[in-house]
């Protein structure tokens, strides 16, 4: 990695010196586009271990140095068009660049990496100035979202071979598809033929008038037999597209299974749910198409070619005329028409993204009365969709018609010049009448070629999506050579552990705490403070940017995510219940439990009771989400489904906060019984309920502010002390 100094420009370098700032120690430099008046004259900004320094490229700009101790902390403050980067000290924000917005998310970057370099945490200059996650690093084209695939330098080549890729399995099935094709070609070439015979040796001269009737049993059984083998075509093709697709959702699902949670929280679930249905789809349909249209066209126009010019080589010259009007047509139409399939696409996604959101959340629309607004933003969509798809349907409405009349022009330019031969006597009527017939043929599959560009752009379009799921690499990497765990102890330890959803907007921040085998370990603290982020990280579904975490020793990333989890039991502070039985929820995670068991922890969990007084008891049949359920009763399944798995790690996060007090004693009194001999991790909204507890962590601001247990908590009257007085306080106003 280069110097950072190597990045400075010389005059910059050199005023450096003047400040007695050495080059060498510099860790961190960006630039900002406007100077502090918001003229468009670039400012440096730079830090060494100890000073920041703001450097304008106007020398009558006096320079800003201050001590890195001496900063409180930094923000950037949006104004109409730009942004300041302001630092505070002594109370007091002070301006230290001015920039556009285009720049504004290196400095919200460089406000995470200055608190690093004041707290000793290492800094990355290289990330600073990356280009913006939403940008391709190739061309600077703004994606989609982050990760995307860029659609201006993707190959479409690659997209083709990797279809062909997926249709390999499915050799024997093509090369039957073929030959029946072939077949169907060749007999298609039969009729003009036999008219010829007809016109010249029947109709015309009347020298062979008996074979008027085996001449039109021909065509007859040559129609029949045609159709046989074109059916056998569509069967075969409409199977290869089915099955292909088949394979294609299995491959998405399993990807699916196999990503990370931090791909669910940047995609829509409307926008997955588009691409299993309608992005596969397309491609079934283009996949039957390419068999029963583009391959059997090729075909056609290779034997018809060939038929053509067996007759008159001069006229068959003629019929190819249109043919580059057509191919330059074809493509200028592809490249207009390629965009507004993204378009299309993009308002189905959105619209399926929309639905998704307000059907799931239908009881919030009609609790605030906001059925009326959802109406309008629906009506926005689904104008958004009727114009993009109306461009579409536009473009394909002009280019028809044009094809049409490009290839009827062939037709009459033989009409003229056959029928000029016909009357020189250089050619006979039935070769005439043959050759228009072929010309008929010969023009259609041309006619389907052109029209397959508006398919191929809706293929390639879902294609992308399809692909770009598939190519999505887990965030999360599983060990080469995974730790078996043959008997976990539950010991669990985070030593210096910093994460963020987003790397530069840290949610913990250098915490350690450490969970001993068979303890009850409490986490409070403020909403947002970064509890639930603690269990998020323990149980994997993402990792620390710095820092380690370890179960019995083995840091997790040594250990799979399966085998992990395995042995975790986890009650969300809102259980999702599938739509099934209620013994099928309680048995999710160990579908081959016996029916005595679901009872056991139904009756630990103090769900027994009101299971029984449903209709058909653990039978009974729960809705989207488990509807038909109070909070506490969803949440009181969720604790027995995590119980049926007699993990030796119980976490908990707020599983009781959904119940009434009396509930919520009797399910305490039975975890106590149930934690013994296991470690369990309790994040809990009512701090009484941790009072047994072994060791309480106290979070704040995503920083780990005290530790102990309830009696030494107390004691400190320090944050966990004024939590409790506040409820406490609370709890005495109730009653």
């Amino acid at each position: 990695m280069a110097p950072i100094k190597d990045n400075v420009p010389l005059p910059i370098l050199k005023r450096l010196q003047a400040l007695s700032v050495n080059g060498d120690d510099l860790v961190l430099y960006t630039r900002a586009d406007l100077n502090l008046k918001g003229q468009p004259v670039p400012t440096h900004v730079l830090a060494t271990k100890t000073q920041l320094i703001a450097l304008s490229e106007s020398e009558e700009i006096a320079p800003i140095v201050l001590e890195i101790n001496r900063i409180d902390n930094a923000r950037v403050n949006s104004t109409v068009g730009s942004a300041f980067f302001q630092v505070k000290v002594q109370d007091v924000y002070v301006d230290v660049a001015r920039f556009t917005n285009a720049e504004r998310f290196r400095f919200d970057r460089l406000i995470t990496e200055l608190d690093n370099l004041k707290h000793g945490q290492p800094v990355d200059n290289e990330r600073l100035n990356a280009i913006h996650p939403q940008l391709c690093p190739q061309c600077g084209m703004i994606l989609r979202q982050e990760g995307s695939v860029c659609l201006r330098c993707q190959s479409q080549g690659s997209i083709m071979r990797r279809l062909f890729a997926l249709v390999t399995p499915y050799l024997s099935w093509i090369v039957g598809l073929l030959l029946a094709m072939m077949a169907s070609v060749a007999l298609g070439l039969v009729p003009p033929q036999l008219t010829r015979i007809l016109v010249d040796q029947v109709l015309t001269t009347r020298a062979h008038v008996e074979w008027l009737f085996w001449l039109v049993l021909a065509l007859v059984l040559n129609g029949l037999v045609k159709a046989q083998l074109d059916m056998v075509v569509g069967t075969l093709s409409t199977s290869i597209g089915t099955l292909i697709t088949f394979d294609l959702r299995q491959r998405m699902f399993r990807k699916l299974q196999q990503l990370s949670v931090d791909y669910y929280d940047k995609n829509s679930i409307g926008s997955i749910l588009n691409r299993f249905s309608a992005d596969v789809e397309v491609l079934h349909g283009f996949v039957s198409q390419l068999g029963q249209g583009f391959l059997l066209n090729c075909l056609m126009i290779l034997g018809i070619g060939a038929m053509l010019f067996s007759i008159n080589a001069l006229l068959a010259f003629f019929v190819l005329i249109p043919i580059p009007f057509v191919v330059f047509a074809t493509l200028t139409f592809y490249r207009r028409i390629y965009p507004r399939h993204r378009r299309v696409w993009d308002s189905q996604s959105k619209m399926s993204s929309f639905l998704t959101s307000v059907i799931s959340g239908n009881r919030v629309v009609k609790a605030f009365s906001q059925e009326e607004r959802e109406i309008k933003r629906f009506e926005k969509m689904a104008l958004y969709l009727r114009d993009t798809n109306r461009d579409l349907n536009l473009g394909a409405a002009a280019f028809n018609p044009m094809m049409a009349f490009l290839f009827s022009l062939g037709g009459l330019i033989i009409w003229y010049a056959g029928g000029r031969q016909v009357l020189a006597g250089t050619l006979t009527l039935g070769q005439l009448m043959a050759f228009l017939g072929y010309i008929s043929m010969f023009y259609t599959p041309l006619s389907n070629m052109a029209l397959l560009s508006n398919w191929f752009g809706g293929f390639t379009t879902a294609t992308t999506r399809i692909f770009e799921l598939l190519d999505t690499e887990p965030s999360l990497r599983e060990p080469a050579k995974p730790v078996k765990l043959e008997r976990v102890r539950g010991a669990i330890e985070m030593e210096n552990v910093t994460f963020g959803y987003d790397p530069y907007f840290p949610v913990i921040k250098n915490i350690s705490l450490k969970a001993n085998p068979g303890e009850l370990v409490g986490i409070v603290g403020r909403s947002g403070s970064g509890k639930t982020t603690l269990i998020n990280l323990i149980c994997r579904f993402y990792d620390p940017q710095r820092g380690t975490i370890r179960i019995d020793g083995h840091d997790l990333r040594t250990i799979s995510s399966y085998e992990l989890r395995r042995h975790i039991g986890l009650v969300l502070q809102e259980p999702f219940l599938f739509r099934g039985t209620i013994a099928e929820n309680i048995a999710y995670g160990r579908p081959g439990a016996s029916f005595q068991d679901i009872i056991r922890v139904a009756k630990a969990a103090e769900a027994h009771d009101f299971i029984m007084k449903m209709p058909s008891g653990y039978d009974f049949r729960l809705g989207e989400g488990g509807s038909g359920l109070s909070g506490g009763e969803r949440q009181r399944l969720g604790i027995a489904r995590a119980l049926l798995c007699d993990p030796p790690i119980l976490i908990l996060d707020e599983a009781t906060s959904s119940v009434d007090t009396e509930s919520e004693q009797k399910i305490q009194a039975a975890l106590a019984v149930l934690c013994r001999g296991r470690t369990t991790i309790a994040i809990a909204h009512r701090l009484s309920t941790l009072k047994g507890a072994d060791r309480i962590y106290v979070i704040e601001d995503g920083r780990l502010v005290e530790f102990g247990n309830h009696e030494e908590l107390m004691a400190k009257q320090g944050v966990y002390y004024r939590l409790v007085l506040i409820q406490t306080q609370l709890a005495s106003l109730e009653r």
